[in-house]
């Protein structure tokens, strides 16, 4: 679901850690570290970014770097926090500190305009300085173009989510502004598959295609999506689509005495549906029961988002802000994919295909990018990352990833937040890339 994209759930939920209110006048646009719940329940990281944030408001160079640095301990690789330890330590003229953090930045490929921070003003001329900027520069170079498969019609359709059909080449595609989810046919139709008049669909996010059973899964919620909320609770459901007849046959509301954001979903080996929440960091299941049930919270991970299965362990993926997470479906039990040198949080869209994840990174810091994540044989380390032919019209980023056979498909659009203004977007676009460029 995020990026340069604000869902602005408790004035701080941010869909791909774009933006924040809590920027200064002179610094760039920001990415959120993740969302707010309660106060005494928000994640380490959140607490250690909010505190960081205030004290730059407040010109507390000092205060702002040690909660930056205490952020970074917990996401060592967020380019995000190692920015903001950067522009804090040349603040405080301590530029070696400054040169070192933006060397690791370099190194985990995230991008930024170093000459347009004000905070940099007095250092840019430096060669040095000059040196790191044009590195950075380089990071966000424009990708190779990916194929453009479909290209809508309707422009403020807004979709976030998409699934692949295996058995059939159908794409699905979930619309947040029409309330609705689309099946493109191999011959290029467009048909309606559900609508909110028809289903009483809300605001569709995830969604999930499992074609051996022939059901299509997805994450929806109520209105109030594009504006701030004040902490009520916010109506969120997981639904399911039989593909044979084309109607719904199953809902399955989340409980709605708190704030959550239902996000994405996906089925694992057994039929069990998993879905993120986002909020409060949850992980939710619909297994043999056929009840909706919270499986396991996971505080600390800020901004759950996207997730994958593994269809033959059942193995399961996480992606969020600072990085990815595998968990165990029998006891909840999670651990960190680690092993390379490279940024692998931001993750919006999640995808497993053979061994390997599909991350769609749709933040600004790592330049909008979708790369494949090759993991080692025990599924727990990452062995390779490579950065696919992802380019994109100009005025769209990618939000959500399937796996089609040799290929992946991703489904683009404009910010969100272009909602907010009124104005009408570049038309979205569905764009194939190869998994083996």
């Amino acid at each position: 679901m995020q990026a340069a994209t604000v869902f602005k759930v408790a004035c701080l939920m941010v869909i791909a850690f774009v933006g924040t209110s809590c920027a200064p006048v002179d610094a760039p646009v920001e990415e959120s570290a993740g969302t707010t719940a309660d106060a005494d329940d928000a994640p380490a990281l959140q607490v250690c970014y909010d505190r960081g944030m205030e004290a730059v408001e407040n010109g507390d160079w000092e205060t702002a770097r040690n909660a930056f640095s205490a952020g970074l301990e917990i996401a060592p690789s967020s380019p995000a926090i190692l920015f903001h330890v950067a522009r804090t330590s040349v603040r405080l003229g301590d530029t070696e500190a400054c040169r070192s953090h933006l060397e690791q930045a370099i190194r985990l490929g995230a991008t930024t305009d170093l000459a347009a921070d004000e905070a940099y003003a007095d250092v840019i001329n430096l060669p040095e300085f000059q040196d790191l900027a044009q590195r950075l520069l380089v990071n966000g170079a424009p990708q190779p173009a990916a194929e453009i498969i479909h290209e809508f019609a309707d422009a403020e359709l807004w979709p976030e989510g998409i699934a692949y059909d295996s058995a059939t080449g159908d794409i699905y595609v979930g619309s947040i502004h029409r309330r609705a989810i689309y099946r493109l046919t191999p011959g290029g139709s467009v048909e309606e598959l559900g609508t909110s008049s028809k289903d009483g669909l809300m605001e569709v996010l995830g969604i999930w295609v499992d074609a051996d059973r022939r059901t299509l899964w997805a994450a929806t919620g109520e209105g109030e999506f594009r504006e701030p909320l004040d902490g009520s609770p916010r109506r969120n459901e997981l639904v399911r689509y039989d593909l044979v007849t084309a109607r719904l046959n199953g809902r399955w509301p989340i409980p709605d005495d708190e704030l959550r954001l239902l996000n994405d979903v996906a089925t694992g080996p057994d039929g069990t549906a998993w879905a993120t929440e986002t909020v409060r960091g949850e992980l939710f299941r619909v297994g043999s029961n056929d009840e909706l049930e919270l499986f396991h919270r996971y505080p600390d991970l800020v901004f759950l988002n996207g997730i994958a299965v593994s269809p033959d362990d059942g193995a399961i993926y996480l992606g969020h802000f600072a990085g990815l997470s595998v968990v165990s479906p029998e006891d909840g039990s999670i651990e960190e994919i680690e092993g390379l040198d490279m940024a692998l949080g931001m993750v919006d869209g999640l995808s497993y295909a053979a061994g390997r994840l599909v991350l769609v990174q749709n933040s600004h810091r790592v330049n909008f990018r979708v790369v494949r994540v090759d993991l080692a044989d025990d599924g727990l380390e990452a062995e390779h990352l490579e950065i696919l032919p992802s380019g994109l019209p100009e005025g769209l980023i990618p939000y959500t990833s399937a796996v089609a056979d040799d290929s992946v498909v991703v489904v683009a659009a404009s910010f969100f937040e272009l909602m907010d203004r009124g104005e009408v977007p570049p038309a979205p676009v569905v764009v194939r890339m190869p998994l083996d460029p």
